[in-house]
This record gives structure tokens, C-alpha cells and sequence, in this order.
């Protein structure tokens, strides 16, 4: 493969331990020097920040600009010709033994929206983001948290569009819903608050129909009318 970076850097860069996404995006760089927020598009990815995040765990830098093509503004990315990174060299893969153990912790449920789920299901999730602190030398439990499949995509989707993306400062993950769910301040950055419900069971599922009916004829949601049903109880100090 004729490439645009130096030799030495190609071959690096191919032997990382990349994802099929990941290695398709990096081929596509290595062979015209960049790829666009487009052409991930054209190669079947429709939310191009995940294979770039890919490159990224597998210990590559890679530089983003916006540029405008045929009258379109988007990203286009280029990999960085440094062999390494020292932060980033390349996310581990967790033992199974290590996430049954941590899925075990948390009784087999996510730890953001609390549902129970199999342990197929769940994901152990690096609490601060990898991108942010990279891989730890040792890996503990209380570096991680089980993630659903919903929640994980929350995640991804949240952390990839915070302004600590870039500055990479752990301590503002650490008190961010999505680093600490237990006691957290703000929701990627906003001064925030979440409460997750759901109602299950026929009796469960009788009520939030009444919740339902009770705000269409208010003409709010029933989110909307449950935070005035709270706003209005007695506080106790």
C-alpha cells in the first residue's frame, strides 16, 4: 500500500490491535492522508466519532479539522506520526473472570439506569473515559462500572460531545454522572440532575397508564407531571 505517512509509522500503525471499522478507517487515511466525516458515511458508519474513537483505544493520535466538501462542512481526520502515545498505548481487554466479578458487585444491574441484565448483555465500562486517562496500570474494580447496552451508547454519545473531550481533565469525569452515578454534580459539564423510573407489573403498568391519561389532559408529559407531583409534596428537614 502506497502511503502518505513514513514506512516505519504505516507498519506501527498496522500492527496495532485494531476493530474492523477501526483498521478499514486507518486504511482509508494511510492511502489518501485523511478521511472525512463522509467518506466514514460512504463505508457504511453512521456515527463516525465510534471508529474514530476505535483508532484511538488502539494507542493511535489522530488529528481532527473542519473542512468544507462540496459545499458541506465536516470533520476530516489524519493520523498523527508518532509511534505511541503516553497515556493512550492501547486499551486492554478485560478478564471475563474480572467483569463477572464486577457484574457480581452490582448484582447484574447497569449502574446509571439500575435495569437487570445478563451478564451478555452488560459491559464493564472504564468510569473515566479511556480517551480522557487512558488504561491504568492495574486494573481494579472501582475503576469500572456495568454499563447496559442503552446506557453504554448514552455514554458514548455524551462523553464524545463534552467539552472535557478534548481538555481531557479526569477530575471533571469523576463528578459527572457518567464517571460517578452514585454522587455526581453535573451531566458533561451542565449543572444537572436524573432520576430514571420504570413500572413494571400489571398493577405497576396500571398506574403509569393513569400517569399517562393525567398529563394528555393537562398537556404535558407524564416526566413533565411527575416532577410537579414531587415539587409539591411537603419537604421534611
Amino acid at each position: 500500500m502506497s502511503s502518505p505517512y513514513p514506512e516505519d509509522f504505516t507498519a506501527w500503525v498496522l500492527s496495532r490491535p485494531l476493530s474492523l471499522r477501526a483498521r478499514r478507517a486507518v486504511e482509508r487515511m494511510l492511502d489518501q492522508g485523511h478521511v472525512t466525516t463522509a467518506d466514514l458515511n460512504d463505508m457504511g458508519y453512521d456515527h463516525p466519532p465510534r471508529a474514530i474513537a476505535d483508532i484511538k483505544d488502539a494507542g493511535v493520535q489522530v488529528a481532527m479539522k473542519m473542512v468544507v466538501v462540496a459545499g458541506r462542512r465536516m470533520a476530516s481526520y489524519k493520523l498523527v506520526p508518532a509511534a505511541g502515545d503516553a497515556a493512550l498505548t492501547g486499551r486492554r481487554t478485560l478478564p471475563k473472570a474480572f467483569r463477572e466479578s464486577l457484574y457480581t458487585l452490582w448484582r447484574y444491574r447497569c449502574a446509571v439506569c439500575d435495569g437487570q441484565f445478563t451478564s451478555r448483555e452488560l459491559q464493564a465500562d472504564h468510569r473515566i473515559p479511556y480517551r480522557v486517562s487512558g488504561e491504568a496500570v492495574e486494573q481494579v474494580p472501582e475503576d469500572f462500572m456495568p454499563l447496559c447496552p442503552s446506557c453504554n451508547r448514552a455514554k458514548s454519545w455524551s462523553c464524545e460531545t463534552c467539552p472535557n473531550w478534548e481538555r481531557r481533565i479526569a477530575a471533571e469525569c469523576e463528578t459527572c454522572l457518567w464517571g460517578s452515578p452514585e454522587e455526581y454534580s453535573h451531566v458533561a459539564t451542565i449543572p444537572e440532575r436524573r432520576l430514571q423510573l420504570s413500572w413494571s407489573g400489571d398493577a405497576e403498568i396500571e398506574e403509569f397508564d393513569r400517569l399517562s391519561a393525567r398529563a394528555r389532559k393537562a398537556d404535558v408529559t407524564p416526566a413533565e407531571l411527575a416532577k410537579q407531583v414531587i415539587s409539591r409534596m411537603p419537604t421534611t428537614e
